[in-house]
């Protein structure tokens, strides 16, 4: 070796000089890959954090739990081993938290009552009232009354918890939702952009299920449809939180009627699973301090019933709990148009004690709604001979009471009772569920008080006293704009859509409807007062006119100067996102504190004196630690190669004054047989860099200094170092490359930037983060120029975090 160095000095300086660029481009690819790992790593890690997060607030106590918790610790251990394989962290302190916290939540998981996995289908003659948390509360209900054969109540499936899910986790569905959903739910809105809410609902109906689900799903279906000798399949939700006494979720959740194939029974599935994300179920959700990520819903799939009629039968009058009476609803053909409120009904007022029913108000009823040989439904004219008889003779309405007060006495509480007539006339119960009465108030003398009556007639839905502005829907498009409270709303029919504007609401007038349909029962439990079937309430009123709402004797009048004054003072009926106020977790004790050793995130300032491995409480604040130390542990690996070696490195031809000296780790330039120091920016394959470079390359730039200003010249030309970074440097601009992958650090004048991104086929791995850091000038102009950054990137659509 000493003769080479002495014969060729030289050569052989050239010789060890390449073997150490070649050495230090190994290292760096090795540590590159390592990073690559690292991030899928994360991801995932952030996918089962929020499966985890959701299933623990929804009291998913499962196996299936315990299974993403396991994975969650490997995943974050072998997060920890790839950091100090990259030579970055406190790889000892961080080994000590990890095993602390799994060693608790071991502890605690052994403590929940865990479920049972059932299959991906369960026959309704197979369920047990244990498989609430599974299966929901509508199939759970229906099950034990078609099992004691007392009843008749049409044969069908369920699709648990557990197999919805499986098809929202397919391929990262439920976390690109969430990503999608969060900033709007975080700021209190009141609904979702309508095109936001259309594309949500686009992507789950494209989503494929699952192969495992698609063959279980199809068979069920193909069986109950050759089980039902041409019957078509009703698909219905059965949400665990659905259904309860606290919350109804009445018409929050779509039905898809008369399914005929199972191609589209798999379609009403996904319908189903889609309004789980519909604006009025996620602010239901809300207004009711439920998570609105917690998807608990389970699909109930029946037998249709071929209705000759139907309704609701209401075990005690909602709105006059003392009178001893029932409350009853009924329309020709299928029920959908009662308990949507999209039609007139007969009502009925029988007595619980068998006494005298009373006179029933019976309706014009013009319109059916009816099944249609091809599937699904649609609207026939009555025979003219039908249209004004009742639909319920006296001795169907005594048997309806019967069932009525029997279930109540299984059941310890009031029914909201959902029932049909068959082709034969014999009533089929469809669903049965608690529901909450609506409180009683004396009469008042409105008229003696100096009002004007505007308007008379409705029947009370939900009990109260509302005053405030009309504000008259005309369409859903309407809703979203709603006027400052205190306002009632009035419609034209019974919208569900209009769940949302409840929120604000005073008070609702609704023309066509009745006390038993949806809307009104979310009325009722968030104690918005309500008329219903007013008739010409969005002909008589007028927008922004001031009327005080008398549900007791069903009239709106004119408001007075104090009714005005009153309600003006009243704090407004708003509830903020979250639970509201007195309002305890319904997670279990032991879910609760799981839930704080691994979701919460205290490290939410990467620039902070607190960003260190002593402040990490959870699992969450390891992921987050580490993936920011990951990336800072990139950079240092690109500083050391052009610390090192002037031989691993190229520089971009430059026709502005921004030059950038490039890494490439493999695929980022184009294959050359021979290539110099300096490379052009045709050269360049690296996807997210040649993006990039067309931005600065772009013609008509002023990179020349302008009159009473700094041209771009000026700002990009000198390489200082920013002395108050993470990582001070003195090193020309840089850019590390794969052909994805792109990590570009430019330290230009008093400015920090960075560009960290991969730009791939998988867009579930894809991301790009962008940092600016900037000084050189006055405060004021500092503050200007981070703003105007901030909104450039916030109309290009990313979220912006700004200091100072």
């Amino acid at each position: 070796m000493n003769v080479a160095w002495f014969l060729h000095p030289l050569a052989t300086w050239r010789r060890k000089k390449e073997e150490r660029t070649a050495l230090l481009l190994d290292r760096l690819k090795a540590r590159y890959h390592v990073f690559r790992g690292l991030l899928d790593d994360n991801n995932r890690a952030v996918a089962l954090l929020t499966d985890i997060g959701v299933r623990l607030r929804a009291a998913e106590l499962d196996a299936r739990l315990a299974e993403e918790l396991g994975d969650l610790l490997e995943v974050t251990g072998d997060l920890v081993d790839k950091l100090a394989r990259l030579g970055a962290g406190n790889q000892d302190s961080l080994l000590l938290l990890h095993h602390r916290l799994a060693t608790r939540i071991d502890e605690l998981l052994a403590l929940l009552p865990t479920t049972a996995t059932l299959p991906d289908t369960v026959d309704l003659d197979e369920i047990r009232p244990e498989m609430r948390s599974s299966v929901g509360g509508k199939a759970v209900t229906l099950a034990a009354l078609r099992q004691t054969k007392r009843y008749r109540v049409p044969a069908g499936f369920v699709v648990p918890v557990a197999a919805c899910r499986l098809f929202l986790d397919h391929d990262g569905l439920l976390f690109r939702l969430m990503a999608r959903l969060r900033p709007f739910l975080t700021t209190g809105a009141d609904h979702l952009p309508p095109a936001l809410e259309a594309e949500i609902r686009q992507e789950i109906l494209a989503a494929p299920l699952p192969a495992v689900l698609q063959a279980a799903l199809t068979d069920a279906a193909g069986a109950l449809l050759t089980a039902g000798a041409g019957r078509g399949i009703a698909v219905r939700s059965s949400a665990v939180a659905e259904d309860s006494r606290s919350h109804s979720f009445a018409g929050q959740y779509t039905s898809v009627l008369n399914c005929t194939t199972p191609e589209a029974v798999v379609a009403a599935f996904k319908e189903v699973v889609a309004s789980s994300f519909a604006s009025r179920n996620l602010c239901y959700r809300q207004h009711a301090g439920l998570e609105p990520f917690a998807f608990d819903l389970a699909v109930l799939c029946c037998t249709m019933v071929r209705a000759r009629g139907a309704g609701i039968l209401f075990t005690v009058d909602p709105n006059r709990p003392e009178s001893g009476r029932m409350l009853a609803s009924a329309v020709y053909g299928l029920g959908e148009s009662a308990v949507a409120g999209t039609a007139m009904t007969d009502i009925y007022h029988p007595s619980r004690s068998g006494g005298e029913a009373g006179a029933p108000t019976i309706a014009r009823k013009e319109r059916r709604l009816v099944c249609l040989p091809s599937g699904h439904v649609g609207e026939e004219e009555v025979e003219p001979g039908l249209r004004e008889r009742p639909v319920l003779d006296e001795t169907t309405l005594a048997l309806l009471v019967k069932w009525g007060l029997e279930i109540e006495k299984w059941a310890a509480a009031p029914q909201d009772i959902e029932w049909a007539l068959d082709e034969e006339g014999r009533p089929v119960v469809l669903q049965a569920r608690p529901f909450r009465l609506a409180g009683s108030a004396g009469p008042r003398d409105y008229a003696g008080e100096g009002r004007e009556l505007l308007l008379s007639g409705g029947e009370v839905a939900s009990h109260g006293e509302a005053a405030g502005k009309i504000w008259r829907v005309r369409s859903r498009r309407d809703l979203d704009r709603p006027p400052a409270p205190p306002y009632v709303l009035v419609l034209h029919q019974s919208l569900v859509d209009a769940v949302p504007a409840l929120r604000r609401a005073s008070g609702v007038l609704v023309d066509l409807g009745n006390p038993v349909d949806h809307l009104s029962c979310v009325a009722r439990e968030f104690g918005v007062p309500m008329l219903t079937g007013l008739g010409t309430g969005m002909t008589v009123l007028a927008d922004n006119q001031w009327v005080v709402v008398d549900t007791v004797g069903g009239r709106v009048w004119q408001a007075t100067d104090g009714d005005r004054q009153r309600a003006s003072r009243l704090p407004q009926p708003i509830l903020q996102p979250g639970k509201p106020a007195g309002q305890e977790s319904a997670m279990r004790p032991e879910a609760a504190a799981l839930h704080e050793l691994i979701v919460p995130l205290n490290l939410t300032d990467a620039y902070g004196p607190t960003f260190n491995v002593r402040e990490c409480r959870t699992l969450h604040d390891m992921v987050r630690f580490i993936h920011e130390k990951v990336v800072l542990a990139m950079f240092e690996s690109g500083d050391e190669t052009l610390e090192q070696t002037s031989g691993a490195v190229f520089h971009l031809e430059s026709e502005v004054p921004f030059f950038i000296t490039l890494i490439d780790l493999g695929g980022g330039l184009r294959e050359k047989s021979r290539r110099g120091r300096t490379v052009k920016s045709s050269e360049v394959v690296s996807a997210p860099l040649a993006a990039l470079w067309r931005g600065v390359a772009t013609p008509g730039l002023n990179w020349n200094k302008a009159e009473g200003g700094v041209a771009v010249g000026s700002v990009v030309s000198n390489w200082l170092t920013d002395h108050a970074s993470a990582r001070p440097v003195g090193l020309p601009n840089y850019a590390i490359i794969t052909r994805d992958y792109l990590n570009l650090n430019a330290r230009m004048d008093f400015h920090f930037t960075m560009v960290d991104t991969v730009c791939g086929l998988d867009s579930r791995s894809n991301y790009i983060k962008f940092r600016f850091k900037g000084g050189g000038t006055t405060p004021l102009q500092r503050r200007r120029r981070i703003q105007c950054i901030a909104e450039i990137l916030e109309a290009s659509g990313f979220f912006t975090d700004v200091r100072d």
